[in-house]
């Protein structure tokens, strides 16, 4: 019996002889993460060698149920549903599409490289080749290390193409452009609170959309994001865990917020005795005037306006507005990013390392008294 450790995995070899008796080949297969289910499984192998003449069959499976698989016990289990979603949609149009009826066995290295490399000069942006890489890669590790289907990670030597297109500025509004928005959504508009909270502390859609008056301290000014609105299939549902662990925080806003929420506070009051009973009772804050929950459907039609106004834009540019304004009156860069929920620093650097005019000119009045 001979037995080897490669890397975490023991390997069994065994020979077969050829039908004629006169050859003998040898085979090598993985026994298992220890020295015992080497042994054991080799065992099992002779076993069966003597009793039919061939060695159990290696289990076969296509890349597609594996990736469905995948999508279900790994992505569902430990990821957000946008993020689900987000990969089921690179696998049902780009992974599968490609490599589904393959055995997984027969993936090839080149074979994926040259295809990730053809994304790019089909007119794919990096960001979409860069998600495509990034769920094959992570699929495939699972492959390797969870289910034990194949032996090695066929995108482990896969390289990302270089890309020359410098990457978008995140967009912001400017001060003019502010004042246009809360004068066409002023106080009694569906968008006013969306959009003063996000302005005023820089969060997420989806966290806008799911915050209650429960999560508003009034008194020290603070409020808790403790959750994100999910809507993209069926009824609106708030999921406990926000986009990260480092989502889930507590941000003190400032006066302006203040008063916008207490002048916002004041208007449900008002919406909830004109409907009366068709009023929808629940504790959210941004709300549609009968009461019922904003989602993320209510949004797009905002979106769509500042690309018609502004010819550019979103909701998320608030988010981006709101960082900028910081950094720009040099509030620390760890500060910013534990207030927007970034998972690390390098995200925040990453994101907004461009300089701003307002920047660019600070940085050269104090060139001016140095030089």
């Amino acid at each position: 019996m001979y037995l080897r450790k490669r890397g975490k995995k023991w390997y069994y070899t065994i020979e077969i002889p050829s039908a004629d008796g006169t050859e003998r080949q040898r085979v090598e297969r993985v026994g298992g993460t220890t020295y015992a289910q080497a042994a054991k499984a080799y065992r099992q192998a002779m076993n069966q060698l003597d009793e039919t003449g061939a060695l159990p069959k290696k289990q076969e499976i296509t890349v597609m149920p594996f990736l469905q698989e995948w999508l279900e016990k790994d992505v569902r289990i430990n990821l957000g549903p946008n993020t689900y979603d987000s990969y089921a949609g690179i696998i049902k149009w780009h992974i599968g599409a490609r490599f589904g009826t393959y055995q997984l066995e027969d993936l090839m290295t080149s074979e994926i490289q040259d295809w990730i490399n053809s994304l790019k000069q089909d007119g794919y942006s990096r960001s979409t080749v860069k998600s495509i890489f990034t769920v094959f890669n992570d699929a495939m590790r699972w492959a390797v290390a969870n289910r034990q289907y194949i032996e090695t990670n066929p995108m482990a030597n896969v390289k990302m193409p270089k890309f020359d297109v410098p990457r978008k500025k995140p967009v912001i509004f400017s001060h003019q452009q502010i004042q246009i928005i809360f004068h066409t959504f002023p106080v009694g508009h569906k968008y006013y609170a969306p959009c003063i909270i996000a302005y005023c502390t820089g969060l997420r859609v989806g966290e806008c959309l799911a915050l209650q008056w429960s999560h508003i301290d009034m008194e020290n000014r603070t409020l808790t994001v403790d959750s994100t609105l999910y809507d993209k299939k069926g009824a609106p549902v708030c999921k406990a865990t926000p986009k990260t662990k480092s989502s889930l925080r507590t941000i003190p806003f400032n006066e302006t917020l203040y008063k916008a929420l207490m002048r916002h506070k004041s208007q449900q009051a008002k919406n909830r005795h004109l409907y009366g009973k068709d009023y929808a009772e629940n504790d959210f804050v941004c709300t549609r005037p009968d009461g019922r929950p904003m989602n993320s459907n209510d949004m797009r039609y905002f979106n769509m306006w500042c690309k018609k106004v502004f010819g550019g834009g979103s909701f998320h540019s608030f988010r981006h507005t709101h960082a900028t304004m910081m950094l720009e009156n040099n509030i620390e860069l760890d500060y910013v990013s534990k207030r927007l929920g970034h998972s690390s620093i390098a995200t925040t650097a990453n994101i907004y390392d461009t300089i701003t005019d307002k920047r660019n000119k600070a940085a050269m009045k104090k060139l001016d008294a140095i030089l």
